[in-house]
Protein backbone atom coordinates (compact mmCIF):
# COMPACT_ATOMS: atom_id res chain seq x y z
CA UNK A 1 0.00 0.00 0.00
CA UNK A 2 2.90 1.98 1.00
CA UNK A 3 4.15 1.45 -2.92
CA UNK A 4 0.98 2.47 -4.03
CA UNK A 5 0.71 5.68 -2.56
CA UNK A 6 4.42 6.61 -3.63
CA UNK A 7 3.35 5.92 -7.34
CA UNK A 8 0.32 7.94 -6.79
CA UNK A 9 2.13 11.24 -5.37
CA UNK A 10 4.99 10.65 -8.06
CA UNK A 11 2.44 11.03 -10.88
CA UNK A 12 1.11 14.05 -9.11
CA UNK A 13 3.71 16.29 -8.83
CA UNK A 14 4.46 15.17 -12.57
CA UNK A 15 1.78 16.79 -13.72
CA UNK A 16 0.21 13.40 -14.94
CA UNK A 17 -3.18 11.28 -14.17
CA UNK A 18 -1.85 8.38 -11.70
CA UNK A 19 -2.57 5.57 -13.12
CA UNK A 20 -5.84 3.95 -13.52
CA UNK A 21 -6.94 1.68 -10.30
CA UNK A 22 -9.60 0.85 -8.59
CA UNK A 23 -10.60 2.56 -5.31
CA UNK A 24 -13.75 1.84 -2.75
CA UNK A 25 -16.79 4.27 -3.06
CA UNK A 26 -15.12 6.80 -0.54
CA UNK A 27 -13.98 9.49 -1.89
CA UNK A 28 -11.32 10.56 0.43
CA UNK A 29 -9.63 7.77 -0.97
CA UNK A 30 -9.03 9.31 -4.22
CA UNK A 31 -7.20 11.90 -3.11
CA UNK A 32 -3.33 12.00 -3.10
CA UNK A 33 -1.60 12.14 -0.05
CA UNK A 34 -1.13 16.02 0.98
CA UNK A 35 -4.28 17.28 -0.40
CA UNK A 36 -7.76 17.36 0.57
CA UNK A 37 -11.06 17.75 -0.25
CA UNK A 38 -12.24 21.62 -1.03
CA UNK A 39 -15.03 22.21 1.41
CA UNK A 40 -16.79 25.76 2.03
CA UNK A 41 -19.79 27.42 3.42
CA UNK A 42 -21.62 26.34 0.60
CA UNK A 43 -20.24 22.46 0.90
CA UNK A 44 -17.72 20.39 -0.36
CA UNK A 45 -16.95 20.75 -3.78
CA UNK A 46 -18.30 17.46 -5.00
CA UNK A 47 -20.50 16.43 -8.40
CA UNK A 48 -22.05 13.05 -9.50
CA UNK A 49 -23.38 12.05 -12.92
CA UNK A 50 -22.66 9.97 -15.47
CA UNK A 51 -19.80 11.13 -17.51
CA UNK A 52 -18.98 7.82 -20.01
CA UNK A 53 -22.22 7.02 -20.90
CA UNK A 54 -22.27 3.64 -19.25
CA UNK A 55 -25.56 4.40 -16.68
CA UNK A 56 -23.26 4.79 -13.51
CA UNK A 57 -22.66 7.76 -11.69
CA UNK A 58 -19.05 9.12 -12.22
CA UNK A 59 -17.68 11.97 -9.81
CA UNK A 60 -15.46 15.69 -10.25
CA UNK A 61 -14.05 16.77 -7.20
CA UNK A 62 -12.18 19.84 -6.36
CA UNK A 63 -9.16 19.32 -3.76
CA UNK A 64 -6.93 21.72 -2.34
CA UNK A 65 -3.09 21.49 -1.00
CA UNK A 66 -2.83 21.01 2.84
CA UNK A 67 0.11 23.08 2.97
CA UNK A 68 0.93 26.70 1.02
CA UNK A 69 4.06 28.89 0.67
CA UNK A 70 4.34 31.82 3.00
CA UNK A 71 1.22 34.04 1.95
CA UNK A 72 0.02 32.74 -0.80
CA UNK A 73 -3.31 30.38 -1.02
CA UNK A 74 -2.76 26.69 -1.17
CA UNK A 75 -2.29 25.03 -4.79
CA UNK A 76 -5.89 23.30 -6.14
CA UNK A 77 -7.06 20.72 -8.84
CA UNK A 78 -9.62 19.09 -10.38
CA UNK A 79 -9.88 15.21 -9.91
CA UNK A 80 -12.35 13.04 -11.61
CA UNK A 81 -13.26 9.55 -11.05
CA UNK A 82 -15.25 6.84 -13.27
CA UNK A 83 -17.95 4.78 -11.35
CA UNK A 84 -17.92 1.09 -11.35
CA UNK A 85 -20.27 -1.36 -10.65
CA UNK A 86 -19.31 -3.33 -8.32
CA UNK A 87 -19.47 0.25 -6.10
CA UNK A 88 -15.71 1.52 -6.40
CA UNK A 89 -14.21 4.20 -8.44
CA UNK A 90 -11.41 4.58 -11.21
CA UNK A 91 -9.54 7.72 -10.83
CA UNK A 92 -9.85 9.74 -14.44
CA UNK A 93 -7.29 12.22 -14.42
CA UNK A 94 -5.86 14.84 -11.74
CA UNK A 95 -5.76 18.31 -13.30
CA UNK A 96 -3.27 20.49 -11.62
CA UNK A 97 -3.82 23.59 -13.38
CA UNK A 98 -7.71 23.74 -14.07
CA UNK A 99 -8.87 25.42 -10.57
CA UNK A 100 -8.20 29.00 -9.87
CA UNK A 101 -6.45 29.52 -6.44
CA UNK A 102 -8.00 31.24 -3.45
CA UNK A 103 -6.39 34.26 -3.61
CA UNK A 104 -6.66 34.99 -7.39
CA UNK A 105 -10.01 36.24 -7.85
CA UNK A 106 -9.04 39.99 -7.25
CA UNK A 107 -11.14 42.15 -4.66
CA UNK A 108 -14.10 40.03 -5.10
CA UNK A 109 -12.32 36.98 -3.89
CA UNK A 110 -12.39 33.24 -3.67
CA UNK A 111 -12.77 32.86 -7.67
CA UNK A 112 -14.00 29.49 -7.92
CA UNK A 113 -17.63 30.29 -8.99
CA UNK A 114 -19.23 26.82 -9.72
CA UNK A 115 -18.31 22.96 -10.41
CA UNK A 116 -21.42 21.23 -12.39
CA UNK A 117 -21.83 17.93 -14.39
CA UNK A 118 -23.87 19.45 -16.95
CA UNK A 119 -24.59 17.22 -20.35
CA UNK A 120 -22.49 14.80 -19.61
CA UNK A 121 -19.86 17.69 -19.09
CA UNK A 122 -18.09 18.68 -16.30
CA UNK A 123 -17.95 22.69 -16.42
CA UNK A 124 -16.46 24.54 -14.06
CA UNK A 125 -16.85 28.24 -13.70
CA UNK A 126 -14.91 31.20 -12.44
CA UNK A 127 -16.13 35.06 -11.66
CA UNK A 128 -13.76 37.73 -9.76
CA UNK A 129 -12.74 41.04 -9.82
CA UNK A 130 -13.69 44.43 -8.49
CA UNK A 131 -14.95 47.36 -10.21
CA UNK A 132 -14.35 45.63 -13.47
CA UNK A 133 -15.45 42.17 -13.51
CA UNK A 134 -14.87 38.49 -15.12
CA UNK A 135 -15.95 35.43 -15.78
CA UNK A 136 -14.77 32.41 -17.06
CA UNK A 137 -16.91 28.89 -17.70
CA UNK A 138 -15.01 25.72 -19.34
CA UNK A 139 -16.63 23.15 -20.09
CA UNK A 140 -14.58 19.46 -20.53
CA UNK A 141 -15.95 15.90 -21.53
CA UNK A 142 -14.80 12.46 -22.02
CA UNK A 143 -13.88 11.77 -25.43
CA UNK A 144 -11.28 9.51 -27.51
CA UNK A 145 -10.07 8.11 -23.94
CA UNK A 146 -9.06 11.34 -22.94
CA UNK A 147 -10.41 14.75 -21.26
CA UNK A 148 -11.03 17.68 -23.48
CA UNK A 149 -12.07 21.40 -23.58
CA UNK A 150 -15.20 21.60 -25.78
CA UNK A 151 -16.52 24.78 -24.94
CA UNK A 152 -15.69 28.22 -23.48
CA UNK A 153 -17.64 31.57 -22.44
CA UNK A 154 -15.23 34.37 -21.07
CA UNK A 155 -16.48 38.17 -20.38
CA UNK A 156 -15.60 41.09 -18.89
CA UNK A 157 -17.74 44.30 -17.70
CA UNK A 158 -17.71 47.45 -15.69
CA UNK A 159 -20.00 47.30 -12.62
CA UNK A 160 -20.75 51.22 -13.04
CA UNK A 161 -22.52 51.01 -16.54
CA UNK A 162 -22.60 47.27 -17.26
CA UNK A 163 -23.87 43.61 -16.28
CA UNK A 164 -22.89 40.39 -17.26
CA UNK A 165 -25.45 40.18 -19.81
CA UNK A 166 -24.55 43.76 -21.40
CA UNK A 167 -20.59 43.36 -21.08
CA UNK A 168 -18.03 41.83 -23.53
CA UNK A 169 -18.25 38.15 -23.48
CA UNK A 170 -16.79 35.99 -26.10
CA UNK A 171 -18.45 31.92 -26.56
CA UNK A 172 -17.08 29.29 -28.37
CA UNK A 173 -18.12 25.65 -29.45
CA UNK A 174 -14.49 24.45 -29.50
CA UNK A 175 -16.07 21.24 -31.49
CA UNK A 176 -17.42 23.08 -34.56
CA UNK A 177 -15.53 26.14 -34.43
CA UNK A 178 -18.69 28.46 -33.93
CA UNK A 179 -18.18 31.49 -32.22
CA UNK A 180 -20.72 34.73 -30.99
CA UNK A 181 -18.81 37.71 -29.69
CA UNK A 182 -20.62 40.80 -27.85
CA UNK A 183 -18.87 43.46 -28.12
CA UNK A 184 -19.02 46.49 -26.35
CA UNK A 185 -19.00 49.64 -28.80
CA UNK A 186 -17.96 52.23 -26.45
CA UNK A 187 -16.84 51.07 -22.28
CA UNK A 188 -16.91 54.59 -21.69
CA UNK A 189 -20.50 55.78 -22.72
CA UNK A 190 -22.97 56.17 -19.66
CA UNK A 191 -25.32 53.39 -21.22
CA UNK A 192 -22.82 51.26 -23.10
CA UNK A 193 -24.17 49.47 -26.19
CA UNK A 194 -22.72 46.65 -27.66
CA UNK A 195 -23.31 44.49 -31.20
CA UNK A 196 -22.98 41.05 -31.72
CA UNK A 197 -20.90 39.04 -34.47
CA UNK A 198 -21.25 35.22 -35.30
CA UNK A 199 -18.54 33.49 -37.61
CA UNK A 200 -16.26 30.28 -37.66
CA UNK A 201 -12.80 30.15 -36.99
CA UNK A 202 -12.64 26.55 -37.67
CA UNK A 203 -11.54 23.49 -36.50
CA UNK A 204 -8.51 23.54 -34.20
CA UNK A 205 -7.11 20.67 -32.08
CA UNK A 206 -8.61 20.40 -28.60
CA UNK A 207 -6.81 21.10 -25.53
CA UNK A 208 -7.02 18.33 -23.15
CA UNK A 209 -8.15 19.11 -19.55
CA UNK A 210 -4.74 18.00 -18.04
CA UNK A 211 -3.01 20.97 -19.98
CA UNK A 212 -5.27 23.31 -19.36
CA UNK A 213 -4.12 26.62 -17.42
CA UNK A 214 -7.19 28.15 -15.33
CA UNK A 215 -5.06 31.29 -15.38
CA UNK A 216 -3.91 31.29 -18.88
CA UNK A 217 -5.52 33.19 -21.53
CA UNK A 218 -7.79 32.49 -24.44
CA UNK A 219 -5.23 31.79 -26.78
CA UNK A 220 -4.39 28.09 -24.81
CA UNK A 221 -7.10 26.80 -27.04
CA UNK A 222 -7.79 29.16 -29.71
CA UNK A 223 -3.92 29.79 -31.33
Amino acid sequence: MKFLSYIIVVAFMMGIAAPNMKEDKNVSTLIPPGWQLLVRQSGAEKVEGDLNNDGIQDVAIVIEKLESAKDQAAERALLIAFGNKDGTYTRSVIADKAILKADEGGVWGDPLADLAIDRGSVVVSFYGGSNFRWYGNYRFRFQNEDWYLIGATVGSYFTGTMTEKTGDEEDYNLLTGDYVKRIVDDPNAEKPKSHTITGNMGKKNLLKLSDFVAAGSTDQFLK
